[in-house]
């Protein structure tokens, strides 16, 4: 790769560069020559128009001065053409006015070469990035990291160079090859004149930058110096009260930013000097070319015309301006050749890296039909988790079933990467039916040999294109989309279910779904049936005498079920109008609770509810479990609350102006969001249930049209758009107060949508549901809709049955899970695999099932790896039922592999 942006932008698009340059140079310098002709003869006009004794001006003429000894008339280029006087002035003008139109439309024409020129730059350095860092394995994670940074870091440094990086230098050598082409036209003498000017205002321009770049950057100096001071001052604080030093420490830094002031105060006397030059030039340039234009020789000196002198000003200033640019140009390109340097170095060091397996063995397409994974004197070490295995000298029988025991350190992850391919040996080598795993393409090695081990890797998008990432029937970059499997893989289906089922995700999406937002988009059929199953809910419910286990949304009563905010609502908000952080300072809902006279109960409440969660909360830390899951308001404003109570014993006395109006708003809001059947602070009876049913009812009747798209108020006769499936299905929720309600629930709402065909679309609810990345890999729990660690390395297994490799390596630490749960997943798993390759890493205190055994058992231990001796090998029939597609495993059924 090209370690100078100019060169590589030249490399990146040669033809759109060079068209540029032909039609900048080709098209637009006749067109300036022409504009500056046309001022020439506008100002000669003008001054016989004032002096008719200087006597008519031709049109264009040019007339080229030649020596004596070559001609008295000079050669004429142009005769020019003999025009009226009020003629010549229309046809200049007109001609100016045509110049300027195409020059504008050949700036459009040039900078869209320019731009595509600086498109087809960018896609290749992404290309260049993005296949150094696809090519990169395991060894090379450092570099990828330093390509991704550097490539963004240069892409920022070159912007602008990669487009017009070629041209500017074009068009300064052509407007300076112009300014003498039209010096000569009016007089060869005074080319000289203007080669000086170029020279000086270029030297001139030159020196101004050079102290410019070198103020700004004693300016950047002197502010990180004082950041750092003021930081570390505030760092100082506690000293600085507890031992008196204020006086001390105001005069060290008063001398550290004096140092830093002198620094930058003799840059910025260097940039003063720097200026002088530069405006002496710009009344010095004027002059000598005056000079030489008036300047006789003691032979006869071709006269100089007001015109042609206009005209060769105004080629200097073009030139000028040209060689400005040209030298700005330079200034920016230094600054980018670092960061692009950069991107060359990670991209040469991560080719070496592609290159030693290929020197050592050579690449081979496919990788053959079956054979054994061999180790020879093996050694390898792990960056990502600090494990490392020495001297390894093993042969893991393929296809077949292998158990690797090791806990955490153990090194066993590592074999697992190994016999994957997903990490290198730093000695020896590790083959496949006797070729190298390095030699095969890293492609079709990880779709042949899949691999689910280290930390899970989720991506924006569904859980649909999370567990079919990978999958060879969207290897063309297309994206699921739920309707169904493309006509190339009708398979696909029938091999997602199977891989959710082994893995346990079927529950998982299974509550997904019920917990999905029901969208806009929802087809009509799929809403209809949505409706016309809620009868047959209570229905159900009814037969088996659980009822009461569902509080309906009935608009006459209060649900003891939500919130107040909710209750008053009655439905879903859709967008922020009136989510649950804006309802309380929204001006109609405070405007209808002053209405129905329950702003001051409301605030009452509120501030009941502070003073409650601060007392029964004072012993527990902001991280507690129990404060994320039970306290109304967030870890991030305890203290604000805590300090409100203990300033506001009793609800009056409050603050005059906006600071009263916002505590007031912030107890309203702790009001809203209080449930009495959640909460039990005893703070709601009856009859101030009638009072919220009457606010809802006027929110209803008072709710301006402009805010009506804000609510989706609760319908039995239709779906509720923004509110999850679950509520639309039971149109109502789930009584908390008998113990196992939801469990028998939702068991009951499964039969009933398996009867009706409806629980296909739960599922597609559930795989359409969106993934954050952030989130699913954070710390946080199920409440903030993330992924439990077990259920995020479901889904990396999942991708991996889905794609039915001929070998499957598991290489997950299932540490924290008992060995019940560890050997019911790896049955399950065991199954699904009969026949074809599976190697998996278990805990060392996991027993082994005798009855079927693994083809091999290896313990990782003290950093290599020994056999376990076992019992032969026997036929693995029936390790688990038939589980039925699709359908949600039984609560008392073992855990699966992963999922928790």
């Amino acid at each position: 790769m090209d370690r100078d942006p100019i060169t590589f932008a030249w490399r990146s698009a040669p033809r759109q560069h060079a068209a540029a340059i032909l039609a900048a140079l080709g098209v637009g310098g006749p067109l300036v020559g022409i504009g500056l002709l046309l001022l020439r003869d506008l100002v000669d006009e003008l001054l016989a128009l004032a002096d008719p004794a200087e006597g008519p001006v031709r049109f264009l003429r040019v007339v080229l001065p030649l020596p004596e000894r070559l001609g008295d008339g000079g050669l004429v280029v142009l005769p020019g053409w003999m025009l009226g006087e009020r003629a010549l002035a229309l046809w200049a003008l007109a001609g100016l006015v045509a110049v300027a139109l195409c020059l504008a439309g050949l700036g459009w024409l040039v900078g869209r070469l320019c731009f595509a020129a600086q498109g087809r730059a960018v896609a290749r350095l992404h290309d260049l990035a993005t296949s150094a860092i696809l090519r990169s394995g395991p060894a090379g994670r450092d570099d990828a990291r330093a390509m991704a940074a550097h490539a963004g870091e240069g892409l920022r440094a070159v912007d602008g160079l990669l487009a017009v990086g070629i041209l500017v230098p074009a068009l300064a050598a052509g407007a300076a090859l112009l300014a003498l082409g039209i010096a000569a036209a009016v007089a060869p003498r005074l080319m000289a004149a203007v080669t000086v000017s170029l020279v000086g205002a270029a030297l001139a321009r030159q020196l101004l930058l050079t102290r410019a770049r070198g103020r700004g950057e004693r300016r950047r100096q002197e502010s990180a110096a004082i950041e750092r001071a003021l930081t570390d001052l505030v760092r100082r604080l506690p000293a600085v009260r507890a031992h008196g030093t204020a006086a001390f420490e105001s005069a060290r830094l008063g001398h550290a930013a004096a140092s830093a002031r002198r620094g930058l105060a003799k840059a910025e006397e260097s940039l003063a000097r720097a200026r002088a030059p530069a405006l002496a030039l710009v009344v010095l340039v004027p002059a000598v070319v005056l000079a030489t234009a008036l300047w006789r020789a003691p032979d006869p000196a071709t006269p100089v015309t007001a015109g042609g002198l206009a005209a060769v000003f105004g080629a200097l200033a073009v030139a000028a301006s040209a060689a400005a640019a040209l030298l700005r140009q330079n200034q920016r390109r230094r600054a980018a050749l670092p960061a692009f340097r950069e991107i060359a170095r990670s991209a040469a060091a991560l080719e070496a890296r592609t290159r030693g397996p290929r020197r050592a063995g050579g690449t081979v397409g496919r990788l053959p039909e079956a054979g054994p994974i061999a180790l020879a004197g093996v050694a390898a070490y792990d960056p990502a988790s600090g494990e490392r295995l020495v001297g390894l000298d093993l042969t893991l029988p393929m296809p077949g079933h292998v158990a690797i025991l090791g806990g955490r350190g153990s090194g066993a992850r590592v074999l697992a990467a190994l016999a994957a391919g997903q990490l290198e040996p730093t000695v020896g080598a590790v083959t496949y039916a006797g070729t190298d795993l390095r030699a095969f393409d890293p492609a079709e090695r990880a779709r042949r040999i899949a691999y689910a081990g280290g930390e899970p890797v989720l991506m924006a998008g569904s859980l649909l294109q999370n567990l079919l990432y990978g999958d060879l029937a969207f290897a063309d970059g297309s994206v699921p989309d739920g309707t169904g499997p493309p006509a190339h893989a009708p398979d696909l289906e029938e091999r997602l279910v199977e891989a959710l089922s082994v893995t346990g995700l079927d529950r998982l999406v299974y509550a997904r779904g019920l917990a999905s937002v029901v969208a806009p988009s929802i087809d009509p059929a799929t809403a209809a049936g949505i409706v016309e199953t809620r009868e047959a809910l209570r229905t159900a419910l009814a037969a088996q005498g659980a009822a009461h286990l569902i509080e309906p949304f009935d608009p006459a009563r209060y649900n003891r079920q939500a919130a107040v905010g909710e209750n008053i609502l009655f439905g879903a908000p859709v967008g922020t109008a009136f989510s649950e952080a804006r309802l309380a300072g929204h001006p109609f809902t405070r405007a209808v609770l002053e209405a129905e006279g329950l702003t001051r109960p409301m605030t009452e409440m509120g501030l009941a509810i502070a003073r409650a969660t601060v007392e029964i909360f004072s012993d527990l830390p902001d991280d507690h479990p129990l404060f994320d899951a039970f306290s109304l308001f967030p870890a991030a404003e305890r203290g604000f609350f805590e300090d409100l109570v203990a300033r506001q014993p009793e609800a009056s006395g409050w603050r005059r102006g906006p600071a009263g109006q916002r505590d007031r708003a912030r107890l309203i809001g702790l009001g809203l969001r209080y449930s009495e059947t959640r909460h039990r602070f005893g703070l709601i009876d009856e009859a101030f249930e009638e009072r919220l049913v009457a606010a809802r009812r006027t929110f209803a009747a008072l709710l301006p049209v402009p805010l009506r798209p804000a609510v989706e108020f609760y319908d039995p006769a239709r779906v509720t758009v923004a509110a999850s499936l679950e509520e639309n299905l039971l149109f109502g929720r789930v009584a908390g107060a008998e113990a196992g309600a939801g469990a028998r629930v939702r068991s009951l709402m499964q039969r009933v949508l398996k009867e009706r065909g409806l629980e296909r679309a739960v599922y597609r609810f559930g795989l359409a549901s969106q993934v954050d990345p952030r989130a699913a890999e954070s710390g946080l729990g199920p409440r903030d809709g993330a992924f439990t660690p077990f259920e995020r390395a479901a889904i990396d297994v999942a991708r991996c049955l889905v794609r039915q490799p001929d070998i499957l390596v598991v290489g997950l630490a299932l540490d924290d899970r008992s060995a019940a749960d560890v050997l019911a997943g790896i049955a399950r798993l065991r199954a699904a695999r009969a026949g074809r390759g599976l190697v998996v890493c278990l805990p060392d205190e996991c027993p082994l099932p005798a009855e079927a055994p693994f083809d091999a058992v290896l313990k990782a231990e003290r950093t290599t790896v020994v056999p376990v001796p076992g019992p032969v090998p026997g036929p693995v029939p029936g390790l688990v039922p038939e589980s039925v597609p699709g359908a949600v495993p039984d609560p008392g059924e073992p855990a699966p592999l992963t999922a928790g």
